[in-house]
């Protein structure tokens, strides 16, 4: 067995990163995710052999020493380098060598969470890749490793260590002081005054059949690549920007909403001395984006300057994140999923000079449907490569409500807006034209509520199983309040608003469609009609409140949709 060995300069423990305390938070709470694991493979030049590749990540382990720590988790959790030790480095003639890596699970306390290996084929290496917990690196971290080895295997001069960069128990210390205190303190505010008037589900609508499964349309285009390439000339923006731009263009227009708000991920490396950072550093950021913009240029602009105020409020402790955003979820009565609705691992670096490539003659899109573990985010946009074809996915949690062919069908409109807006600057007539998409259909029942669109016979369906046994119902407004939730007190079921109330909020996560009442009216007895107002008001009263551990902000009134 080949053993890669490592040596630093220090044997020596401490706390974990913000970014890495995030993580570790979600790998408590969601240990076998799918990106709990990630994977990089890299290039080899023809005829290296193991010795090779071998010195190439000795050099790598040594380098870095976030490859070389194990990890506690918890709050605080910790991190301990590693001085000196090994590896073994896996030598196979497995294709999957990814797959291969990541059989068995990793035991973060023991040793570090890193496996590297290579495919041999006639005595050479002909692939090789790494595996590592995502607390070990984030995607960008994986593309500066991969760059870092492609230097290092095409040039054996340059295996050495290098000057010193900053580590993650250096960063940990940074984030110490009291001015990275402060900073962490205005994104939490960012956080709360985000979260007041999000919507809970940036694209909720009437569910299309009873299915409730998770699953992804992904798309293969080099066409759309092609196309980004030419706005990317024209705007000088990166890339990613200008598909969330279509992408917001594209929300948009479904939701109605002009103001896109949603959860989007930051990479937080605007520091100069992150730019070869080996750790993990992504965290969720709200993003707010007025989509309502002349042209789609413009948007593409809206966009990257949004995205960068939104980086500004990208690291903060993720656990005092989760107590504040569970206390507002609570005031407005909802249960939003805080994964991103719009996610980029692409490092975009500025398109080679010469000439623009040719859209007309780009091969064929490719799209595919596969089915996900469950989820509770209703929409997300994951977006993996922008080089030679626009290599995205948009994935649901809920089959019924985002069908595979709804998917697949906003898939290619987005590559449509992409193609169209590559020849010139299209105004916002032909950017809807482009889409080609209506607005979700909302028939009648459903209601604009404190931003989030709910349908009432789902929030029914909500209070019929969160305050079992005891009867209830559900109106638009009653006596000047909306969503008044009428409740018959019975042995087995609430007493009072508050308990209601805790009991609506439990049963929520995972209906997207719907809300809490925001008023509780408890009555004696349920009435001889119990699907009549008049019927409910005159039953005896008990007691009546919002059930909330304070009043909700301030919100702008209730609309229905009055059309089918």
């Amino acid at each position: 067995m080949v053993r890669l060995r490592f040596e630093g300069h220090r044997d020596a423990a401490g706390p974990l990163t913000l970014g890495q305390r995030n993580i570790a938070k979600w790998l408590l709470d969601a240990p076998h995710a799918p990106a709990a694991v990630l994977a990089q493979s890299f290039d080899v030049p023809p005829g290296s052999t193991v010795d090779d590749v071998a010195e190439c990540f000795q050099v790598l382990l040594c380098r870095h020493e976030g490859l070389r720590s194990t990890y506690r988790l918890g709050d605080p959790g910790s991190q301990h380098v590693l001085a000196a030790g090994s590896l073994p480095l896996l030598c196979s003639d497995a294709l999957d060598l990814a797959g291969l890596l990541r059989a068995a699970p990793f035991n973060l306390a023991v040793a570090p969470p890193v496996r590297f290996g290579v495919t041999i084929h006639n005595g050479s290496v002909v692939a090789a890749a790494v595996v590592v917990s995502h607390i070990v690196a984030d995607f960008q971290a994986l593309a500066i490793l991969a760059a870092e080895f492609a230097s290092l295997i095409r040039d054996p001069a340059a295996r050495v260590l290098g000057a010193p960069t900053l580590q993650p128990l250096d960063r940990a210390a940074l984030e110490q002081r009291p001015a990275r205190a402060r900073r962490m303190e205005q994104a939490l505010r960012h956080w709360e005054r985000a979260l007041r008037v999000a919507p809970a589900h940036p694209y909720t609508g009437p569910r299309s059949t009873p299915s409730t499964g998770s699953g992804a349309y992904g798309i293969s285009s080099p066409t759309a690549a092609a196309a980004l390439a030419h706005i990317a000339a024209r705007t000088g923006a990166s890339r990613p920007s200008i598909v969330l731009a279509a992408f917001c263009a594209l929300l948009s227009l479904r939701t109605g909403d002009t103001t896109c708000r949603f959860v989007t991920l930051s990479a937080n490396r605007f520091e100069s001395d992150l730019l070869r950072y080996i750790g993990t550093l992504a965290q969720a950021t709200f993003l707010s984006i007025d989509a309502a913009a002349p042209t789609f240029d413009a948007l593409v602009s809206r966009c990257f300057g949004a995205t960068l105020q939104a980086g500004l409020h990208g690291t903060y402790d993720v656990y005092r994140q989760h107590e504040r955003s569970a206390r507002l979820a609570a005031e407005r009565g909802i249960a939003p999923a805080f994964e991103p609705v719009f996610n980029s691992v692409v490092m975009d670096a500025a398109p080679a000079a010469g000439a623009l490539p040719d859209i007309a003659s780009a091969p064929a899109t490719e799209t595919q449907w596969v089915d996900l573990p469950p989820t509770d985010v209703l929409l997300r946009f994951d977006l993996g490569s922008v080089e030679d074809s626009m290599v995205a996915r948009l994935w649901t949690g809920d089959t019924g409500r985002v069908t595979p062919t709804e998917a697949r069908a906003l898939l290619l409109a987005l590559e449509r807006l992409i193609v169209a807006a590559a020849p010139a600057d299209l105004p916002h007539p032909a950017v809807v034209a482009a889409l080609a998409l209506q607005p979700l259909d909302r028939p009648p029942g459903w209601l604009l509520v404190d931003h989030c669109w709910v349908d009432l016979a789902e929030i029914q369906a909500l209070l019929d199983t969160a305050l079992s046994p005891a009867p209830s119902r559900v109106f638009a407004s009653a006596d000047g309040e909306s969503l008044v939730a009428y409740v018959a007190v019975v042995p087995g079921g609430p007493t009072t608003p508050e308990d209601a109330h805790r009991r609506c909020l439990s049963a929520l996560p995972g209906r997207h469609a719907a809300m809490t009442p925001r008023h509780y009216v408890l009555c004696a007895h349920p009435p001889s009609d119990p699907t009549t107002l008049p019927a409910w008001q005159s039953a005896p009263l008990l007691s009546s409140g919002p059930g909330r551990p304070c009043s909700p902000a301030p919100t702008r009134a209730l609309t229905q949709a009055a059309t089918g």
